[in-house]
């Protein structure tokens, strides 16, 4: 299969779940992926994130050589586009980051949680993935817990809200925990 040709032919969830098939069903597939990803044409990244982020789900594991320029690509620029950091962000909410580099994984996920432009969607996968990078670390918790709050005390998204409800109790969990009263 030539995954160019097929992430530009049609842009559809039964192409995305077909080229995301192909992506995990081999290594050297997903590196076709990221090579799209990394150094495709705008539109190529933009359709391949979308990917890259339900591989993310499938095959976490598969990531985690490449967790290095995953990160690297949510530090884009303003020309970036949204859909290329939603894909990553979609993904760190499945692969366990190693701890080398959980520090650079937790502060771009709360930049991406706090910048006031981010879509949605965005935040909500950011949320996820730093609720799981803060378990062991209740003082990171308290600090994400903090960055929600005040977050939703501006926000009327639903799906903000939903997604908070889901991470809150967790968060106040590890605080309630691990803190000392």
């Amino acid at each position: 299969m030539n995954l160019r040709t097929e992430l530009l032919r049609e842009h559809s969830a039964r192409q995305n779940r077909r080229l995301t098939d192909y992506a995990c069903a081999h290594p050297k597939a997903l590196a076709e992926l990221l090579q799209l990803f990394w150094y495709g044409e705008p539109r190529e990244r933009q359709l391949a994130a979308d990917v890259l982020g339900w591989a993310g789900e499938r095959r976490p594991q598969w990531l985690v050589p490449h967790l290095p320029g995953l990160l690297a690509a949510l530090q884009g620029g303003p020309e970036q586009h949204p859909a290329e950091r939603r894909g990553v962000v979609r993904a760190l909410q499945f692969v366990e980051v190693p701890e080398e580099w959980q520090a650079l994984a937790f502060d771009t996920c709360l930049q991406l949680l706090t910048r006031p432009a981010e879509p949605v969607a965005v935040k909500a996968y950011a949320l996820t993935a730093l609720t799981r990078l803060a378990l062991p670390y209740p003082e990171l918790a308290a600090e994400v817990l903090a960055a929600t709050e005040d977050l939703l005390s501006h926000t009327t998204s639903a799906a903000l809200h939903g997604r908070a409800a889901r991470e809150l109790p967790k968060l106040r969990n590890i605080v309630r925990e691990g803190l000392p009263n």
